[in-house]
């Protein structure tokens, strides 16, 4: 990302440059000119901070899936000990198969084939009722499958919409006029001005392309140091197949 908008400042500041050269800079600076880029940043501060809610909602799901997943199985291991004719086998391929479908579903947007591994979740826990094993046990783990749900459910929607949508467009229109006010201001010397338009362009293009990331939190298709990360269900996954050999 700061390659690619390294690579936009400099195509700007020359076009700033053809610009000087032929003398085609008709506007002047004035105090209306700072207030115009001061309410650009305000509304950029807007959407981002808006923008941010989500994805810190999001670095917290990969935790709660691995969590309850782990609980889950966990308390499947400890059935199987003291009920013999317990599936556990069953019990991990479909808690593995929701880890490894989250990512697939990710990638493609209408995919949604974790939940297939959730609900067959009920088929374990219909099978420990009929091993007479304690309600309270079945109802914890019915909670942790419901968490489960609510999370994968929850990843989907924010990874599918945009926040505020309307003021998105409002901000990459305000922030081109911007850019493009820049550009044909007059700023003596000329060097000042090449400055301004590089040290501005940079802070409104850096940011537009910070919230494109910051508002789809989970990438699989491409990847950037800002993506939340999905180790803890790699880990989680890794960690339950050795115990069920």
């Amino acid at each position: 990302m700061l390659i690619e908008t390294a690579l936009m400042v400099i195509a700007l500041i020359g076009m700033k440059l053809l610009i000087e050269f032929f003398s085609l800079a008709f506007i002047e600076m004035t105090a209306l000119f700072t207030s115009v880029i001061a309410g650009g940043i305000f509304i950029l501060s807007i959407i981002l901070s808006g923008t941010l809610a989500d994805y810190k909602e999001s670095e917290k799901l990969p935790a709660e899936i691995a969590s309850s997943v782990e609980s889950i199985y966990q308390e499947g291991l400890s059935i199987k000990h003291s009920k013999n004719g317990f599936n556990i086998e069953k019990l991990r391929e479909n808690l593995d198969g929701i880890l490894k479908s989250f990512k697939k579903d990710l990638g493609a947007q209408n995919s949604r084939g974790a939940f297939i591994f959730i609900e067959n979740l009920s088929e374990s826990f219909l099978e420990m009722e009929k091993l007479e094993v304690p309600p309270n046990f079945i109802v914890r783990l019915k909670q942790e499958q419901s968490i489960i749900r609510k999370s994968f459910l929850r990843v989907y929607h924010i990874q599918r919409t945009n926040f505020l949508p309307s003021a998105q467009i409002l901000t990459q229109s305000i922030v081109f006029l911007i850019l493009l006010l820049l550009v044909f201001t007059k700023i003596e010397p000329v060097l000042n001005g090449i400055v301004m338009v590089a040290f501005v362009s940079y802070l409104f293009i850096y940011l537009l392309r910070l919230l494109r990331i910051i508002d789809t939190p989970f990438r699989v298709d491409e990847y950037t140091t800002d993506d939340v990360s999905l180790f803890l269900l790699r880990e989680t996954s890794e960690r339950i197949k050795p115990q069920a050999r």
